[in-house]
Parts: structure tokens; sequence; C-alpha cells
């Protein structure tokens, strides 16, 4: 078990690491706001990395508070952000505007109602906040596709990020609703396993996402 989690969790921080530094290298072929995703992936990366190292050196024990700020606070609130600068319609847009607020009353509400809010992982605040991202992902596809930049999907780095969090988003949320009712070791094995394999695949398509990008705009000599 141990084994599967540590290469489950080094491959998805390669991933995670990968995906930063092309990001990085490849800014100027990916699209206005980039910047916000290569925060909420930085983020998302040391927040994994920190409690790994953390733990291994008994410094601390439990994980629960870097995961509540640094992923439901920051990274989901990121990511938001970044398809709310994206929007071309104004209705939209503002509909977007208030999918970020609600996340961030979500957040601040739960943390003052509830006392154990970082001690134990708020699975309500959780749930609620990825159903808001799915809806915010949902609206910038449909803003997407009823825009010109179908025409030259691939080119468009957005659309692989969403594409990407759509699938990660939708297979995590049935796996972590069972989470807690895991008993027997090999309901153990499985979940872990979907768990790594829902991540590597989902932020594959965002790797994928960047190539597809650079070279599209490459072939098709497009401005950024």
């Amino acid at each position: 078990m141990d084994l599967i989690k540590d290469f489950g969790g080094t491959v998805i921080n390669l991933l995670y690491l990968s995906i930063i530094i092309l990001m990085l290298y490849y800014r100027k072929h990916l699209g206005k706001h980039i910047g916000i995703v290569i925060a909420a992936m930085t983020v998302t990366l040391l927040t994994e990395t920190t409690t790994v190292v953390l733990q291994r050196m008994h410094i601390i024990k439990f994980t629960t508070p870097y995961y509540v700020v640094g992923i439901i606070g920051i990274v989901y609130l990121l990511f938001l952000l970044y398809f709310y600068k994206l929007m071309q319609n104004p209705q939209l847009k503002k509909i977007q505007l208030g999918i970020v607020a609600a996340h961030i009353i979500n957040f601040s509400v739960s943390a003052v109602l509830n006392e154990n809010f970082f001690n134990v992982f708020p699975d309500i605040t959780n749930f609620t906040s990825i159903f808001l991202i799915l809806v915010s992902l949902f609206i910038f596809l449909n803003d997407t596709f009823n825009s010109d930049k179908i025409l030259l999907i691939k080119a468009f780095f957005p659309f692989f990020v969403a594409v990407s969090l759509t699938f990660i988003y939708v297979g995590l949320v049935p796996i972590l609703f069972f989470s807690n009712r895991i008993i027997l070791e090999t309901e153990k094995l499985i979940f872990y396993i979907m768990l790594y394999s829902i991540n590597i695949i989902g932020y594959s398509i965002m790797l994928a996402g960047i190539f597809f990008a650079k070279n599209q705009k490459k072939k098709h000599n497009l401005i950024v």
C-alpha cells in the first residue's frame, strides 16, 4: 500500500513540476492570464511536497490544514478567477464573478462556523467548491464553443485546462464521497489506484495541451 502511495504521489508531483516548467517556458503560446494557472499548479505542488516532507521528518502529524488552505482556499479560487478572466460574454462573466464570490463565502462561512474546519477535512465545503468549479467550467466551455475560438480549438490552451479539470473533478467526486466508508485493505488499494489514475490522466491532458497550443500557434502564426 505504501509503495503504491509513494509511487503514485511521486509520479503526480513530477507531472505537476513538468507542467509548471513547460508553462513557464511556453507561456507566450498559452494565452492571457496563464500566470494564474502557473500559480495554481505551483501551490498544488508546494502543498503536496511540503506535507510529504514534513510528515517524513516527523514535524507534523496531520496534513489537513495544508490541504484546506492550499487546495480548497487558494487553488480552487485561482482556477475560478482564471475562467472568470477569460470569459467573453458579459452576462456569463457576471455569473462567473458570482461563482467566485460564492466560493469565497462558502470557504469563509465554513471556517467561521466549523470549529474543526482546519483539523478535520471539510467534505461539505470541498464538495460545494468542486460543484462551483464544475459549473464554472461548463459556462466557460459553453462560451468557448459559441465563439470563434472553436475554429482553432487546439491552439486554445484554456480549453485543455478546462477539459483536464472537468475530467479530474468529475472523476474524483464519487471516490472521495465513498472514501470515508472504506474499511478493507483491498478497498483502500482500489481507492488509491483510482485516485492516482484519475489525476495522472487528467493532468496529462493539460500537459498535452501545452504542446498542442504551442504547435498550432506556430503553425498558423497566431499572435497571443
